[in-house]
C-alpha cells in the first residue's frame, strides 16, 4: 500500500526532531521496515536524514544541550532494545548474548562520552559514590540510611548543578 508524502514528511520530521526511527514509523502510523527503506531512498537521493537530524540539534541547542540530548537518546535506545529483547522469542542464549553485547556498547559509550565531556564523568562518579554510600548503609546502619534519605534529593540537585 502506498502512503501519502504527508506520512513520509511527518516520519521524516520526527525523526529529525529527535524521535528514534521506531518511534517515528509508529507515529507515523507505519512499519519500522517502511520508514527504514523510505530513510534509505532518501538517502540514495542526496537527502540524509541522519545529517538533517544532526544539523537541526546543532541549530537549535548549544553543544551542552546537544551532548545531554546524545546520552538520552542513547540510553531510549538501550532501553527500547531492551524491551524489545524481553518480547522477542528467540532462544535464552541468544537473549543473554545480546544483552552483553547491549551491554558492552553502552559501557564504550559511557567512557567514550566521558572523555569528551568531562562534566558527564564527574556526574558518573558522584552518582556512582552516592549510589555506593546508600548500599553500604543498606546492609550496614538502615537507621542511617533512613536519615540520609530526605536529603537525597538536595544532593542530587546540588550534582547536578555541579556537574550536569
Amino acid at each position: 500500500m502506498a502512503h501519502p508524502q504527508d506520512t513520509r514528511d511527518l516520519v521524516r520530521r520526527l525523526y529529525i526532531e529527535g524521535l528514534p526511527l521506531n518511534g517515528a514509523a509508529v507515529a507515523g502510523g507505519v512499519s519500522y521496515d517502511t520508514a527504514r527503506d523510505w530513510k534509505a531512498r532518501a538517502k540514495s537521493k542526496g537527502d540524509d536524514w541522519d545529517t538533517a537530524r544532526a544539523a537541526y540539534r546543532i541549530s537549535g541547542q548549544g553543544i551542552d544541550d546537544l551532548n545531554q540530548q546524545l546520552v538520552e537518546d542513547f540510553a531510549r535506545q538501550v532501553i527500547t532494545t531492551t524491551r524489545e529483547l524481553e518480547a522477542a522469542t528467540i532462544p535464552a542464549a541468544d537473549k543473554a548474548t545480546m544483552l552483553a553485547q547491549l551491554a558492552d556498547a553502552y559501557a564504550k559509550f559511557s567512557k567514550a562520552f566521558a572523555r569528551v565531556n568531562p562534566a558527564y564523568s564527574g556526574l558518573a562518579v558522584a552518582l556512582d559514590t552516592l549510589r555506593t554510600i546508600a548500599d553500604h548503609l543498606r546492609v550496614a546502619d538502615p537507621a542511617a540510611l533512613r536519615a540520609l534519605q530526605p536529603h537525597l534529593e538536595d544532593v542530587g540537585a546540588v550534582l547536578g548543578a555541579r556537574y550536569g
